[in-house]
């Protein structure tokens, strides 16, 4: 059965969750880099408001989104991929033995190209720069785009500018688009 709707089917995580997780992330991404301290990492999380950040929709837009991320760096060596289904969402790190300047603008790229890019948050980062990350400014690049509005993602998150219906919505046609591109027929008259 295809599911509709991107948040059906999933679980709300408390701000106690995405804090810990954070520190989490953290931790990992130091590991990595004590690991790996000539290489890039890569880490790679979904942009989801709200409480929901895990569901089967999700799941799939994030593995896939992953994939594509892992063909786009494959052109380097890649040191190790490591993929993690978090309570608070889906996570992974790719290690890879590209410049930070040429791995950010491989991130930019998939956000900016790609048809769940906009859902997606790729940073960049390197031990030998102290963990620096690049911005997309930094590049020369435009701020990332809000997903409802397409307006600057951060001033749209700062002044709340959308609501939860709005947002969900948005992120229903982001997940039923994605669904069509992976050839399901979607049944506008099904019962929600």
């Amino acid at each position: 059965m295809i599911l509709k709707h991107v948040f059906e089917n999933g679980s709300e995580v408390t701000l106690e969750q995405i804090l810990s997780n954070k520190e989490w992330r953290v931790n990992k991404q130091n590991n990595l880099m004590n690991r790996f301290p000539e290489a890039s990492l890569i880490s790679i999380k979904m942009n989801i408001p709200g409480a929901m950040k895990q569901s089967p929709a999700i799941l799939a837009m994030f593995q896939r989104g992953l994939k594509t991320l892992e063909s786009m760096y494959a052109q380097n060596k890649v040191e190790e991929v490591v993929y993690f289904d978090r309570e608070t969402g889906p996570e992974a790190f790719i290690v890879v033995s590209q410049s930070l300047h040429d791995a950010k603008i491989n991130g930019i790229r998939f956000e900016q190209t790609d048809s769940l890019g906009r859902i997606f948050d790729v940073d960049v980062m390197a031990a030998v720069d102290d963990g620096q990350q690049l911005s997309r400014t930094e590049l020369g690049f435009d701020v990332r785009k809000c997903f409802v509005c397409g307006e600057d993602a951060k001033v749209c998150a700062r002044t709340q500018q959308h609501s939860k219906t709005e947002m969900t919505a948005a992120l229903d046609n982001i997940y039923q688009t994605f669904l069509v591109n992976q050839g399901a027929v979607i049944d506008d008259n099904a019962d929600d």
